[in-house]
């Protein structure tokens, strides 16, 4: 949104509890990963997202038996209204220069500091291969 990024607080369930992240999850196991986002997003902060685009894919080394491979999407809100849900206890918009609270995950600094920095608006999502709403 503008010059702000939405980050959630991980509740104490969670990995990494009591600390920051953008919103995200996992695919399952019958669906596409855009529709996946687009249900983490909703799950999580209550919004309706537009995927405009692949801005990043980076891996996190969490732990011995945890290693996940994270598609950093931008989207636009759309609709919904912020509410925190899931795995998350808090939401915030954050000024992509920051400072930023204590973040779960080094990739989630890294993507929004990156972005704040270039504006490049990433790889366009073609609707035609990918599930979900997708803005074109």
């Amino acid at each position: 949104e503008g010059d702000s990024v939405l980050l959630g607080k991980r509740t104490d369930r969670s990995f990494a509890p009591q600390k920051w992240c953008l919103p995200g999850g996992f695919v399952e196991f019958d669906e596409d990963f855009l529709s996946a986002a687009i249900r983490e997003v909703r799950e999580e902060t209550g919004l309706q997202v537009a995927i405009r685009s692949i801005l990043s894919v980076v891996s996190n080394f969490l732990a011995a038996e945890l290693h996940t491979l994270v598609v950093v999407l931008l989207a636009d809100v759309v609709g919904g209204k912020p509410a925190a849900g899931d795995d998350l206890e808090e939401l915030r918009w954050v000024s992509l220069r920051g400072p930023f609270p204590d973040l779960a995950f080094e990739a989630d600094r890294h993507i929004i500091e990156r972005y704040a920095r270039t504006r490049l608006e990433g790889v366009p999502v073609d609707p035609l291969y990918a599930g979900g709403t997708i803005k074109t």
